[in-house]
């Protein structure tokens, strides 16, 4: 209920006052390996193991008002599971962006704040423990268009450093862009947590190819 709310209100927000709307939407699937490294209640760990397919979303509203923001909602579970230790983190992201370049030079260049809403459920030996963390984080956009092709490369970051705790988002990408509305995409992502909230004190790393479909409409 929470999630759905901030949703609708972003996308309120974004819609309001405006005559021309743009929307891309995105899905696909995630395959990373993960990597723990820190303490869970009395339990301690250092582990690499592989990760859970898992699906992305996200969907984005774009449109020509000043000084509004465009808004964009995406969402992933992270997880993984090993002899000594289980990792889960679901995540929905919240993102307010502006247009700083918008094909120029071939350039996209978006620039904004996003809100990532998280919650880790954990296991370390027979140690069990689950934190819901809401923190704000930078966000840059940035794609490059080969000219003549209907191909993009570039990604995004967001990342934060706050107290104990520190987060790095960082996606590369590669998009084709077909003759009819949907496309492919794939790339590289690398997540990692240093998470210092209640029993869960760990360095938490996600990282490996995707690929998906998008529709820019």
């Amino acid at each position: 209920m929470k999630k759905a709310l901030i949703a609708s209100t972003l996308l309120l927000a974004s819609t309001a006052q405006a005559d021309v709307l743009g929307l891309t939407a995105e899905v696909g699937q995630f395959s990373p390996d993960v990597s723990f490294d820190g303490r869970l209640n009395d339990q301690n760990a250092n582990v690499d193991f592989s990760g859970e397919d898992n699906t992305y979303y996200g969907i984005a509203l774009e449109h020509p008002v000043p000084l509004i923001p465009n808004v964009r909602l995406q969402g992933s579970t992270l997880e993984g599971r090993s002899a000594s230790v289980d990792m889960k983190v679901e995540s929905t992201d919240y993102t307010l962006y502006y247009e700083i370049l918008d094909g120029l030079a071939w350039i996209d260049l978006d620039l904004g704040i996003s809100i990532r809403d998280m919650d880790i459920d954990a296991r370390v030996n027979n140690s069990r423990d689950s934190e819901s963390i809401v923190i704000p984080t930078g966000y840059l956009s940035a794609y490059f268009t080969i000219p003549t092709l209907p191909i993009q490369i570039g990604g995004e970051v967001k990342a934060i450093s706050a107290g104990d705790s520190s987060m790095t988002d960082t996606t590369f990408k590669i998009k084709y862009q077909s003759p009819f509305i949907v496309g492919l995409e794939g790339g590289y992502r690398n997540a990692n947590f240093d998470i210092d909230e209640g029993g869960i004190d760990s360095e938490i790393e996600f990282d490996g190819f995707f690929v998906g479909v998008f529709a820019d409409f």
